[in-house]
């Protein structure tokens, strides 16, 4: 268990692919007075690797949030649904929440090297996701 309080836990905000996004951010959030720091910064592979990411306290994620990301709505916990409404229910990204995602299980033409070989020799049972607005891969 943790001594810190609950408001004063340390979350991940955000994840770039390139340290100079991450400070650019990270320069945001300081001009506005909100306690910010970077990690895996150093790490070769970037994005491969989890991407250069900015952590804030719990207590400022909303006002780090809102100056970030301005144009988009706060996330929300989204309420538990019945196992029923989950097949008819639009798929949505377990870390950001958003619909913009697209999932498959077959690979495209225009797919890299790298997804065609997931897709063609793991043959997954479940399809997999991506999300288009945090970039996150997962399984539906």
């Amino acid at each position: 268990m943790s001594d810190q309080p609950a408001d004063e836990s340390i979350i991940q905000l955000a994840s770039f692919a390139n340290a100079i996004s991450a400070h650019l951010a990270k320069n945001q959030l300081e001009a506005a007075d909100i306690p910010c720091f970077i990690s895996n910064e150093n790490r070769p592979y970037g994005p491969i690797s989890g991407g250069v990411r900015l952590h804030v306290r719990r207590r400022d994620l909303a006002a780090a949030q809102e100056l970030l990301y301005p144009d988009q709505a706060a996330m929300q916990a989204l309420p538990a649904t019945d196992e029923t409404d989950a097949a008819s229910e639009v798929i949505r990204c377990p870390r950001c929440h958003h619909t913009d995602v697209v999932c498959r299980q077959e690979p495209e033409p225009n797919d890299s090297l790298l997804t065609k070989l997931r897709l063609w020799i793991m043959s997954p049972e479940k399809p997999q996701c991506h999300c288009f607005q945090c970039g996150l891969d997962f399984e539906a």
